[in-house]
């Protein structure tokens, strides 16, 4: 069994990393469960699933929360080009991402 560190930054067998894009299995995990929402319940559910998992960031750490706001920009740029017909539900899914990831700061305006 061979150890590396995955796409994600987290260390994880290879053969478990070659299998799932690349992710350790706590975020595969993670992302899985959110393929799934988005599947069963539609965009609506999972914007307001991962936006309240962000903002509260729940149990996890910032580094975890960090980790999940990549894999889902990763995600989103891949399906902009799969989905054009999607594309300003996608945009507007990117945008808010990186809002999170770069909050805007209005002190800089004044």
């Amino acid at each position: 069994m061979m150890i590396m560190k995955a796409k994600c930054g987290h260390v994880t067998e290879n053969s478990y990393a070659e299998a799932h894009h690349g992710l350790c299995r706590r975020c595969h995990s993670n992302f899985s469960f959110i393929l799934e929402l988005e599947q069963k319940y539609g965009e609506d559910a999972l914007v307001e699933y991962w936006y309240s998992k962000i903002l509260t960031h729940s149990t996890e750490t910032s580094e975890e929360v960090d980790c999940l706001i990549d894999h889902l920009i990763e995600y989103y740029i891949r399906k902009l080009a799969e989905y054009p017909s999607k594309k300003n539900y996608i945009k507007k899914m990117l945008y808010m991402l990186r809002s999170i990831q770069d909050p805007f700061n209005l002190q800089t305006l004044k």
